[in-house]
């Protein structure tokens, strides 16, 4: 046993705890719910308002939950919830293969599944303490993703049309849509997934172009430039067939 373990271990269990979750990889955490919005209108009522982080582990779904007393008040359209009380903080030790949304969506709540296999390890000021930790990674980790997509979008906007023009055909796949009329075409240029698409109804066409990186979107407004990057790709994969297509041919004379 080196220095540095022998010091974690004579560390209070508290701080043992916190050093090796917020250790954890950032990305190893899946976040489920969102704030409480009293702006917001919901269908149906609703006791408590959950959010929680959870990861895989050896022996299950570690969950860090956060669970909010609500009072479900109606107005015109729907539910608006309204915090009741100070929020509730557990850590909890769940089956594997259990997903957030058994607890975030309200209608598999009343399942027995729900709570099946399911160990409270601590509650209250300590839970809260992990929460805020394991919120806080995650938090400065996707805003360092954000802030790394939006400068991979600006420098790919600075010359799209000549990283378009230098990929090849067999890097785009197109898309199956269930839109009438659209041709849509997904492939990865400057380290983003791009997808360009045509939309054609009545005799008119719409394109669009969207960027993708770490689950996070961009919607190029610049109609002109989606129909310039659309068109090369389009012609690009549409050559690259008929080229095919003509060897085949030439192998049956």
């Amino acid at each position: 046993m080196n220095d540095s373990e022998d010091g974690n271990k004579k560390l209070p269990v508290i701080e043992r705890i916190k050093q090796i979750l917020t250790g954890t990889p950032a990305e190893r955490w899946d976040q489920g719910g969102e704030p409480l919005d009293s702006d917001k209108k919901y269908q149906r009522p609703q006791e408590s308002w959950e959010e929680l982080f959870c990861t895989d582990t050896k022996t299950g779904v570690l969950v860090l939950r956060k669970s909010t007393p609500i009072t479900s008040n109606f107005y015109g359209g729907g539910y608006v919830f309204v915090q009741a009380a100070e929020p509730n903080y557990s850590v909890e030790l769940r089956g594997r293969g259990w997903a957030p949304k058994m607890l975030i969506d309200p209608s598999y709540r009343t399942s027995p599944a729900v709570n099946a296999n399911c160990q409270v390890l601590t509650e209250g000021k300590v839970a809260a303490e992990l929460y805020s930790e394991i919120a806080h990674v995650v938090s400065s980790f996707r805003e360092e993703q954000r802030r790394d997509f939006n400068d991979s979008v600006s420098r790919l906007l600075a010359n799209i049309a000549e990283q378009i023009q230098e990929t090849s055909p067999e890097d785009w796949v197109s898309v199956e849509n269930d839109e009438p009329g659209c041709t849509c075409y997904r492939g990865e240029v400057a380290s983003l997934t791009v997808e360009v698409a045509c939309i054609v109804r009545d005799r008119s066409a719409a394109y669009s172009m969207v960027f993708s990186k770490f689950g996070l979107k961009w919607n190029c407004r610049d109609a002109q430039l989606c129909k310039e990057v659309f068109k090369v790709v389009d012609e690009s994969v549409k050559s690259a067939g008929l080229e095919q297509l003509g060897k085949v041919l030439e192998d049956m004379l």
